[in-house]
């Protein structure tokens, strides 16, 4: 009888062996994500020209601090580059961006100058975030939006999540 306890004893252990076991689920693999803040997630878009974030100085996610008690002690100190890519051909009055606080203000906005936008051929804007609302320090930038004002050839928007935050 021992010998017969033995073979099914063993038959139990090897029938588990090889297989995957339905009371051990396989582990998920860890896959690195970026990190949210550093990054810029392309949103809502309207109108005939798209509007690419092309680069930030400081990089998204930086944290600019000095800025005292309130967004006017950080005027300046933010630059971007946006590439312009019309479907039409038309005047532009200005290129004006927001960057919206986690409340949905405006703490910052920066214009661009009047420049002339041909179908088919991409345009590189520069701003400098230099008007400011009265956003008290510290304060975090959740949103950004770009908006081409000019002929309905040309006239668009485009929205972003990006994050920066202002310290005192």
């Amino acid at each position: 009888m021992k010998p017969l306890v033995l073979v099914s004893l063993a038959l139990v252990v090897l029938g588990g062996c090889g297989g995957e076991s339905p009371s051990l689920p396989t582990p998920p693999l860890a896959t690195p994500s970026p990190d949210s803040r550093l990054v810029v997630v392309p949103g809502a878009a309207t109108g005939p020209t798209a509007i690419a974030f092309v680069s930030a100085e400081p990089s998204p996610g930086a944290a600019l601090t000095g800025c005292g008690p309130g967004a006017a002690g950080c005027r300046g100190r933010l630059r971007m580059a946006f590439r312009l890519m019309p479907t039409g051909t038309g005047s532009v009055l200005w290129v004006r961006v927001f960057l919206h606080a986690s409340s949905k203000r405006a703490c910052f906005v920066a214009t661009g100058e009047p420049l002339a936008l041909r179908a088919g051929e991409a345009r590189m804007v520069e701003v400098v975030f230099t008007e400011y609302d009265a956003c008290a320090t510290p304060f975090e930038i959740a949103t950004m939006a770009a908006v081409v004002e000019g002929t309905v050839e040309v006239g668009s928007r485009q929205e972003w999540a990006v994050h920066y935050s202002f310290m005192p």
